[in-house]
């Protein structure tokens, strides 16, 4: 018999790669204040764990930062404490 509403844990069976997205106006402080953040829960980032994209218009900067999720409370409070940066417009 299977789980019909199965627990985040059971759907990304943890630990595994998982990409957090965020958008913001570009400025300066918004790579090393994203960064601190995801640090912050999943240890020292490498360079080449984010890429980043302007938009068209320059206006707006995308990181997409790539770490190994090792719980749903990990991603959970990360993605609060994105939310809560005031320089952060989205975070998908």
């Amino acid at each position: 018999m299977t789980n019909a509403n199965p627990t985040s844990e059971e759907i990304f069976n943890f630990p595994c790669d998982y990409p957090v997205k965020v958008f913001g106006k570009d400025c300066e402080e918004l790579h090393p204040a994203v960064c601190s953040i995801v640090e912050r829960y999943a240890g020292e980032l490498h360079p080449s764990q984010i890429t980043k994209k302007r938009s068209s218009k320059g206006s707006y900067i995308s990181f997409t930062i790539r770490i190994v999720a090792t719980s749903r409370s990990q991603l959970d409070s990360i993605n609060q404490d994105l939310q809560d940066c005031h320089l952060v417009a989205y975070v998908l």
